[in-house]
């Protein structure tokens, strides 16, 4: 039953204190009668004395954890704006709401979040606080950044909620407040980025606007993130992203490229990460810029410190992709090529030279493909050079992985001269073999790189037979093995030279499922992608030949424990190499199903053990309890 609410009574300090007891009803009606009946007939319409402004301010805040139906806040909402202008009242209610917003966030809690910043949106825009407690403003807006943080932590709905509100408080002629006070550093830049990234977003809507705030969040930026005397605040530097996207060059020359290069080489560990962001939010041409930030960054990619190297390596690969001139990609590969031969001095450790191979690696990011046809034929003529004249295996293998890249984006750097140097390679030890093996895959992933690669079909047909023979080649094996299938799916030669070698049924009495899946199991995840490639080629191009030759139960498992793979960018591939194999076979589609059938079965089974060792716990528990008699 409700609880009765005593109406009667004359003094309203006296009503208000028995309806406070009544608050924490479950019923929406009575709820809603207390703040829409009960209370305002209290209140009145004349001015609150300080006890029972703060006594309504306590009934009001006893809600915020209780209420969460929408009739039931309509009605506080409505209760805050019948009040909020009264001084006393006003003044009250911001002491609770700043000390329970700073609560919030010491908790890290999202319940109950959304309305202290709706609260706190209700006193800025519905009262006279901003003009009456000027001062008082800084301490409410760090409050609410603070909790932005923890709210847009949330769902979708929550975010765009919170953004929708802080939207129509900016709208309401508050913004500017905001701007001044973040531009005098009133409100810290440490803990006031969510409203900057707000701000931001809301400016961008009206580019009058954002044209007259954006030499002051410039100044705030550079200030804040680029001259930082410590690492900035997690979340500062992205919270630019909207003015970043939108500078100009003269803006980005003049101002943000020389403060970055000077920050970068003078404390390089706080300036990386944020010169990180940076290059990933700009939508300029660096063509320009790239050389000159090269110089600087190139130091970083060869530190000791293994974040170091991959931030420099990340900021080389924006410079790659934002560089659109030909020169500027050429320059940036020969300021790279003399540091590998010594111009800052030898290069005695390995991470050091691993760090520019990488960075030579990262420019093969570049977007202009034609244009730099001659170029990537250059860059690998150096990189197998380089190979050779390598003693360092991680070395050796860091110079492979790029040679992939740049072979595998441009056409005209697969040249003879690669092709013979890839053959040499598959005679190489385990490790070394198996790059070679992975460029080679790189090259073959389009139709057109596994033509340019079939001279190479004799060497790998041996080493799939090798593979498939002996147990601890047997990667190798697989690797070869969907490299040849690549390569017999478009060239009719190659196909004739599997059928003459019998490799179908070679392959299939060694191991029936291709590869078992406890082995499996144990392969990293580069690997456990060629297994993918390899079943997906295997079923897709040479369906009747396959299944024909292999187990088609054992293949089927190796698919469901690679669609079901703990690691999701080797779930993501086996899926959509699913889809391509079950629309290529119905027998295979029927497998799979089957398969899929008796892991539900397993895990319907184990569950059901589960549950039953519970109970067979809780009776021995019962049983053991002592006689109360």
């Amino acid at each position: 039953m409700p609880i009765p609410i005593e109406s009667s009574s004359a003094d309203p300090l006296f009503r208000l204190i028995t309806i406070a007891n009544a608050v924490t009803t479950s019923s929406t009606k009575l709820r809603v009668r207390i703040f829409r009946d009960e209370i305002p007939s209290i209140v009145g319409d004349s001015e609150l004395s300080s006890e029972l402004g703060a006594v309504l301010v306590d009934v009001i805040f006893g809600t915020l954890y209780i209420y969460e139906d929408s009739p039931s806040k309509r009605a506080v909402d409505d209760m805050i704006l019948k009040v909020i202008s009264q001084a006393v009242f006003m003044k009250s209610f911001a002491e609770s709401l700043v000390l329970n917003m700073e609560k919030q966030v010491k908790f890290d809690s999202r319940v109950g979040s959304p309305r202290l910043l709706k609260w706190s949106s209700l006193l800025l825009s519905r009262s006279q606080f901003v003009s009456v407690a000027r001062n008082a403003f800084p301490r409410v807006a760090v409050a609410q950044a603070s909790l932005l943080r923890v709210v847009l932590r949330g769902s979708f709905r929550e975010r765009r909620a919170c953004r929708r509100l802080f939207f129509r408080l900016f709208s309401q002629s508050l913004s500017k407040v905001y701007v001044e006070d973040l531009r005098d550093a009133k409100i810290p830049f440490k803990e006031g980025f969510p409203l900057i990234r707000l701000l931001l977003e809301f400016s961008r809507k009206d580019s009058k606007l954002f044209d007259q705030w954006k030499p002051i969040f410039l100044d705030i930026y550079v200030k804040a993130v680029l001259n930082a005397r410590e690492t900035p605040a997690e979340g500062l530097s992205g919270a630019f992203q909207p003015l970043l996207s939108c500078l100009s060059h003269d803006d980005f020359g003049a101002i943000v490229v020389p403060s970055a290069l000077k920050m970068l080489k003078r404390n390089p560990e706080i300036a990386l990460q944020s010169t990180e962001v940076l290059f990933k939010s700009v939508a300029l041409d660096l063509s320009k810029y790239a050389v000159e930030i090269l110089s600087v960054v190139q130091a970083q990619a060869r530190h000791a410190n293994e974040g170091r190297r991959a931030l420099a390596l990340s900021i080389i690969r924006c410079l790659s992709q934002k560089s659109s001139t030909p020169d500027a990609t050429a320059a940036m590969f020969d300021a790279v090529r003399a540091v590998i031969g010594g111009s800052e001095g030898r290069l005695a450790f390995p991470y050091q030279r691993v760090g520019m191979i990488n960075a030579l690696q990262e420019l093969s990011s570049a977007p202009s493909a034609k244009p730099l046809s001659n170029l990537s034929s250059s860059i690998c003529s150096f990189l197998m050079s380089y190979y050779k004249d390598e003693g360092n295996e991680e070395v050796k293998l860091a110079t492979l992985s790029a040679l992939a890249s740049w072979a595998s984006q441009f056409a005209a750097a697969v040249q003879p001269n690669l092709i013979s140097f890839l053959a040499s390679g598959l005679k190489e030890e385990a490790a070394l073999r198996r790059g070679h093996l992975r460029c080679l895959r790189a090259i073959c992933k389009n139709d057109d790189g596994a033509l340019q690669i079939s001279s190479l079909v004799g060497p790998l047909i041996q080493l799939v037979k090798t593979g498939f023979t002996k147990a601890v080649q047997r990667l190798d094996g697989i690797y070869a093995l969907m490299l040849v299938a690549k390569i017999a799916a478009v060239d009719t030669k190659a196909e004739e030279s599997v059928e003459r070698e019998k490799i179908w049924s070679l392959t299939s009495q060694s191991e029936p499922s291709l590869i078992q899946v406890s082995m499996a199991a144990k392969l990293g995840v580069e690997d456990c992608l060629v297994c993918v490639d390899a079943i997906n080629v295997l079923l897709v191009h040479h369906t009747k030949r396959v299944l024909d030759a292999f187990q088609v139960d054992r293949l089927c498992q190796l698919i469901f424990f690679l669609v079901c793979h703990p690691t999701w960018a080797v779930r993501k591939e086996a899926y959509g190499a699913t889809k391509r194999i079950i629309g290529a076979s119905n027998q295979i589609a029927e497998g799979v199903l089957d398969e899929f059938s008796n892991f539900l079965s397993t895990v319907a089974d184990l569950r059901l053990l589960k549950a039953s060792e519970m109970e067979n716990s809780l009776e021995s528990q019962v049983t053991s309890l002592p006689s109360v008699e």
